[in-house]
C-alpha cells in the first residue's frame, strides 16, 4: 500500500466526513508546530477544499480574516487549560467568572455561564474556536509585526491572550511584554512571558509551566 502523506490526505479532505474531522483534530493536537505553520503545503491545500471544490493555489494569498488562526495556539490552550463539560467556578477566585469547555466563561451569544451549566465536547470545541476568531484575533491583529510571526509565534500569543485577556498589548499591567513586542525584541520574548505567572499566589506552578510552553512555541515555531 502506498504512503499516504499529509499533501494527499487533504486533497481527498471532506469536512463533512466525522472520521475525517477526527483526523484534523488529531493533526492539530498531535504533530509538531513546524507542520502547522500557515505556509507548508497541506495547510494550503485544506484551505482551498474548506473554501471551495478546488485546492488553494500554489501561490498563497497573504494570510487574512480566519486563516491566522494560530494552531498552535489552540494546541497550548487545551493542553493548559483540560476541558469540563460541566460549569464550575473560576479556580484562582473560587467564584466569578463561572467557566466550562475549554476555558470559557461566555456563551457564543455573549451571556455568561452559571453553575449547573452543562455543554457536549463538540460545543467545546466550536466555542472555543468562535472565541478564538471573534474575541481574541482581532485584538492579536493588532500587535506590530503580527504578519510576520510563525504559527508557533502567533500560538504563544494567543494562548497568552486567552489566559490573560485578549486586550494585554498595551495593557497597564503589561509594560514588558508590551515594549518587547512593540520593538520587535523577539529574543526576550520568551523571558517576557514568563514574568507573567502570578507570583506567590496557588496557581503560579500552573502558569509557570504554561509560560515555559509558550516561551518555547515562540522560539522554536
Amino acid at each position: 500500500m502506498a504512503k499516504i502523506d499529509l499533501h494527499n490526505f487533504f486533497k481527498f479532505y471532506d469536512e463533512r466526513n466525522p472520521n475525517h474531522v477526527k483526523a484534523v483534530q488529531w493533526l492539530e493536537d498531535n504533530l509538531p508546530a513546524q507542520y502547522l505553520e500557515d505556509n507548508v503545503d497541506w495547510a494550503e491545500i485544506y484551505r482551498g477544499k474548506k473554501g471551495s471544490a478546488a485546492p488553494a493555489p500554489a501561490a498563497a494569498a497573504p494570510v487574512s480574516g480566519e486563516d491566522d488562526l494560530p494552531m498552535m495556539g489552540i494546541k497550548l490552550i487545551k493542553e493548559f487549560e483540560g476541558c469540563h463539560l460541566k460549569a464550575y467556578p473560576d479556580p484562582l477566585t473560587g467564584n466569578l467568572p463561572i467557566t466550562i469547555g475549554w476555558g470559557s466563561t461566555r456563551k457564543k451569544d455573549g451571556s455568561a455561564f452559571k453553575l449547573g451549566d452543562t455543554i457536549t465536547q463538540q460545543e467545546a470545541d466550536d466555542l472555543l474556536i468562535s472565541q478564538c476568531k471573534n474575541q481574541f484575533l482581532p485584538s492579536l491583529r493588532k500587535i506590530p509585526h503580527w504578519r510576520e510571526m510563525s504559527d508557533g509565534k502567533r500560538g504563544a500569543l494567543l494562548s497568552f491572550a486567552y489566559n490573560l485577556g485578549a486586550g494585554f498589548y498595551g495593557g497597564a499591567n503589561f509594560n514588558t511584554i508590551t515594549k518587547r513586542l512593540k520593538n520587535k525584541e523577539w529574543d526576550l520574548v520568551p523571558h517576557a512571558l514568563y514574568l507573567y505567572r502570578n507570583p506567590g499566589s496557588n496557581v503560579e506552578a500552573g502558569l509557570a509551566r504554561r509560560r515555559k510552553a509558550e516561551a518555547e512555541s515562540w522560539t522554536k515555531g
